[in-house]
């Protein structure tokens, strides 16, 4: 299943980077997006990050998505590539639960809009290799992604306002 999602900011698209970095940030963020990360591993070569993040989700996964992973939370490894030159990122997700069987990959990106703000948008790909429900289960985890971010867009919208 295509993931694309965008969202629009009332900022230049180098204002929307540079404020939307940094631990600090990634802390006030997750705690918005009621999630716990870890961070496992980052490293910094010139205008390059490489991060590796232990996500958990704190709400629990709709019961027919619980039963067909076997667990009550989507929890991942989301290994994220940074370029603060053009603004870019590429990520994937590693799931703790049938890792096999799911692939979850995409990039976002930041661009100017004729307003003078930015838009970022996000585009991937979840697969979820389960016969009968996998289709399902692709829908539900893009639903709960796209209200994550929606909820993540408006906590970067107040913080970008300095509120």
């Amino acid at each position: 299943m295509q993931i694309r999602i965008s969202h629009h900011f009332p900022v230049a698209p180098r204002a929307y980077w540079e404020g939307t970095r940094g631990q600090d940030f990634d802390d006030k963020l997750a705690a918005a997006s009621d999630i716990d990360v870890t961070v496992l591993e980052r490293r910094r070569d010139g205008a390059r990050t490489h991060d590796e993040l232990r996500v958990s989700p704190k709400k629990e996964l709709p019961a027919l998505a619980q039963r067909a992973l076997g667990s009550a939370r989507f929890s991942y490894v989301q290994i994220v590539d940074s370029d603060d030159d053009t603004m870019t990122t590429t990520w994937k997700v590693l799931t703790d639960v049938i890792p096999d069987k799911v692939t979850c990959s995409g990039t976002s990106r930041v661009i100017p809009t004729a307003d003078g703000g930015c838009e970022r948008i996000i585009e991937g790909e979840i697969r979820v290799s389960v016969p009968l429900v996998g289709g399902t289960i692709e829908k539900i985890v893009l639903e709960q992604l796209e209200k994550s971010y929606e909820r993540a867009a408006e906590f970067i919208r107040r913080h970008l306002q300095g509120a």
